[in-house]
């Protein structure tokens, strides 16, 4: 027993280390990742391109550099978590136990992965383009509209989404068991298809803004990767066989 709370020590000196560093690290480069962040969202304004969020405090900023770094700092500390939870439990599982888990593990990951891509590149730029483009319509008539983001609620917006696309993608990880279940039962996964067609659709309409074209994007890729998975569980059937 004492080499086994030795392991865990020392595993938890690990994990204080990489939030450190990693605290650290992303401090040192605190402007460039907000940057990063916020890069991908411009708004027009008199048919000029703006680029520019206000704050209304005189410690804003601080605080916004703190919020962002301890984000940043947690999806890290997590992945390395996981990281450490499986190397020590996994000498106590058999191996069929330990090539689920690795499998679960890794489709989860290529799930949080697409996720960071998916909310950086697409959800929050249809979303806040979405939302912006009323104020074009408004200015347009009797009433002239000013919009000046700031930047605690533009950072506070982004984790929302990022968190709910995180959530709604590791739920394709359930169906990635799923399908490894039923690969070889056709008839199965023809029973169930529509449901997953109308899981597709309210998933597309909680994680998109109200407009129906993001919509029917979203659903169609959601509706493509499916299939792909599919696809691909059967091909590889056929070949075994």
């Amino acid at each position: 027993m004492l080499k086994y709370f030795l392991e865990i020590k020392n595993r938890l000196l690990l994990l204080l280390i990489t939030w450190l560093s990693t605290l650290f690290v992303c401090y040192t480069h605190k402007e460039t990742l907000l940057f990063l962040l916020i890069q991908s969202n411009e708004f027009t304004i008199n048919s000029s391109i703006m680029f520019y969020f206000i704050f209304t405090n005189v410690t804003e900023i601080f605080s916004v550099y703190i919020q962002l770094i301890t984000f940043l700092c947690f999806q890290i500390f997590f992945l390395y978590l996981i990281y450490h939870c499986f190397n020590f439990l996994s000498l106590a599982m058999f191996k069929i136990e330990l090539y689920y888990v690795k499998m679960f593990l890794n489709f989860s990951i290529l799930m949080w992965i697409s996720s960071i891509f998916l909310t950086h590149f697409v959800l929050v730029p249809i979303t806040w383009k979405f939302f912006l483009s009323f104020q074009d319509i408004i200015s347009s008539k009797f009433v002239q509209l000013h919009f000046e983001a700031k930047l605690t609620e533009y950072l506070t917006f982004y984790i929302l989404i990022y968190y709910l696309c995180v959530f709604y993608c590791q739920i394709f990880t359930i169906f990635f068991f799923f399908f490894n279940y039923v690969n070889n039962k056709i008839k199965v996964i023809k029973k169930f298809r529509k449901l997953f067609y109308y899981f597709f659709v309210i998933f597309s309409t909680l994680v998109s803004p109200p407009d129906v074209f993001s919509q029917i994007f979203i659903s169609g890729l959601v509706i493509l990767i499916y299939e792909l998975l599919v696809f691909s569980f059967l091909l590889k059937t056929e070949l075994v066989r």
